[in-house]
């Protein structure tokens, strides 16, 4: 059944904005969009909505919600790892399920229709996968022994294998610390294998940069003290970004905080910026999204998880963007926020236009007067008001 949906504007992302024209979706896609009238089965008068590709999370940790307030930021990144896998190894399943499923309503009422989520456990995988979101769910993925290398990445194509045909799935080697050379290189090998995007946090802190090029600090007493040290591990003697350049890993790789990438950014393909989790740990070196853009380096945004942030809103997060980055336009944050995401995920969402997906959302016009970008960053909206997934309308 086709559907004509009517709007008084509409936010491309891959173009001007339309005013007072007509969206015709058939089969969950986009077939057309005209400012003039087209012929449909049914039609949704929204002529009083600005209307937009829904949010694409690009980053996020949804097993983690239900340590929602029970960590704060530490003095050191490692120590908070630390507190985190305690609390994390003693949720019950009941809780971790309750907090995927409140994190998800939390995310789809801001406005959120699509995801990139690290799954460490696969027993999740299904679970998060039918939460209704269009997905890449990434494996995480922890080893640094590289006598484990081989036995971890037979694990992992197992559960390639097992879930190809009900999950998109990708792989994510969790960092440059906690990821030997040998696996990172063997999970480069599965993800061309089984044709999965790769993922992985990067240069996010001084500690992992102390860690790599000098073999020293808080990271290293961690793995001592969780005995996953590798003992006659070489450090690479250089940035993050150049070992695992060295590795030959990075070319399609999605890199996750990058704050402490620096001359480096040309290294990297795709970056997602978590605002909100980056003013939690209260972090003043952030990534450097200006200078990305202006290098043609799409970046994108996440929420990370509850461990590190205060809620899973994304009309917040889009609101903590505009903060944190003074030099980059509200129309470009919002492309980060659709478009984006939805180009490095190689989803078929994230802009509106013919053969688009039909994820839209939606926002009642109070005003005629401001500008159209501004609408979605009103400090006063907590939710949507219009939630098109798929081309299903929902609540």
């Amino acid at each position: 059944m086709s559907l004509k949906i009517k709007f008084r504007v509409l936010l491309t992302q891959c173009g001007e904005p339309i005013e007072n024209g007509e969206l015709i979706i058939e089969g969950g896609e986009i077939v057309t969009v005209s400012p003039v009238g087209g012929e449909a089965e049914e039609t949704l008068d929204l002529s009083d909505h600005l209307l937009m590709p829904g949010f694409v999370n690009a980053h996020s940790h949804l097993g983690l919600s239900a340590l929602g307030k029970k960590l704060s930021p530490a003095k050191t990144f490692a120590s908070w790892i630390g507190d985190l896998i305690p609390l994390n190894v003693a949720l019950s399943d009941e809780e971790r399920m309750r907090g995927i499923r409140m994190g998800a309503d939390e995310m789809k009422a801001s406005g959120v229709t699509a995801l990139a989520d690290y799954v460490a456990d696969p027993v999740l995988l299904d679970s998060i996968s039918d939460l209704g979101f269009r997905s890449v769910l990434f494996l995480e993925t922890i080893g640094f022994q590289e006598e484990r290398a081989e036995a971890i990445a037979e694990e992992v194509e197992v559960v390639l294998k097992a879930h190809a045909s009900n999950c998109n799935l990708g792989i994510a080697p969790h960092a440059p610390y906690s990821v030997s050379a040998k696996l990172w290189q063997r999970l480069d090998q599965l993800a061309k294998k089984y044709g999965c995007l790769l993922s992985t946090h990067l240069a996010e802190t001084d500690e992992e940069v102390l860690f790599i090029e000098r073999g020293s600090g808080p990271l290293i007493d961690l793995l001592k003290d969780r005995q996953a040290f590798e003992m006659s591990w070489r450090v690479p003697g250089t940035t993050p970004t150049r070992y695992l350049k060295s590795l030959d890993v990075l070319n399609e790789t999605v890199a996750v905080h990058c704050n402490f990438i620096g001359d480096d950014i040309d290294a990297v393909q795709a970056a997602v910026f978590c605002p909100k989790s980056t003013h939690w740990f209260g972090r003043t070196h952030i990534l450097p999204v200006r200078k990305m853009l202006d290098a043609g380096i799409r970046v994108a945004l996440g929420t990370d998880s509850l461990a590190s942030n205060d809620s899973l809103n994304f009309l917040e997060e889009i609101r903590m963007a505009d903060k944190l980055l003074p030099d980059v336009s509200r129309k470009e944050i919002l492309a980060m926020a659709t478009r984006f995401g939805g180009e490095i995920l190689n989803l078929p969402c994230g802009k509106i236009e013919s053969g688009q997906k039909a994820d839209i959302i939606g926002f009642r016009i109070a005003s005629q007067g401001e500008d159209w970008y501004d609408m979605p960053f009103d400090p006063q909206r907590k939710k949507v008001d219009f939630y098109m997934a798929d081309g299903k309308v929902r609540t």
